[in-house]
């Protein structure tokens, strides 16, 4: 009995010590640029990575976003804010994926498939930004089920 009491106890330390985040993921990290994100979705992370890390914006970077999905996406919403030092600065909402306009290969993925995302991204203008940048990012599908969310540290040197 003895042996079950203790047991139970540091069963019970062990649950309560658990985080209850994701882990924060490194995926840049050069001179100039650090880039962190965490998922914020309770259920599920997501991968994201862009090679190679740049020293400056305007050096060509390959994204790649991936993640299994929950729902089906027949619609898909996209809710982007930039945060810096905590004040809001930028917002935008935009559709991906409406029932007769599938801008994506993955609009219309259906529950279980693996959603990976390649993109090429080159800023034209390498402006002169220092600071931490909050970027939130999350997506919500025709039944308002959310299928991506990321919370992102850009930190420009």
């Amino acid at each position: 009995m003895l042996l079950v009491l203790i047991l139970s106890i540091v069963q019970m330390n062990w649950v309560y010590s658990q985080d209850l985040q994701w882990p924060l993921h490194t995926v840049c990290s050069s001179d100039r640029l650090t880039v962190t994100y965490r998922s914020c979705d309770p259920l599920q992370d997501v991968g994201f990575t862009f090679l190679p890390c740049p020293n400056r914006l305007t050096d060509p970077m390959n994204i790649r976003l991936a993640f299994i999905l929950r729902q089906s996406i027949d619609e898909l919403y996209l809710s982007l804010e930039l945060l810096i030092k905590d004040v809001y600065v930028y917002g935008r909402d935009e559709p991906l994926c409406l029932p007769r306009f599938p801008r994506f290969t993955f609009c219309g993925s259906r529950r279980g498939e693996l959603i990976t995302i390649d993109s090429s991204f080159k800023s034209k203008v390498d402006l002169p930004l220092k600071g931490d940048f909050h970027l939130n990012l999350r997506a919500i599908n025709q039944d308002g089920f959310q299928i991506v969310c990321v919370n992102a540290t850009i930190s420009i040197q």
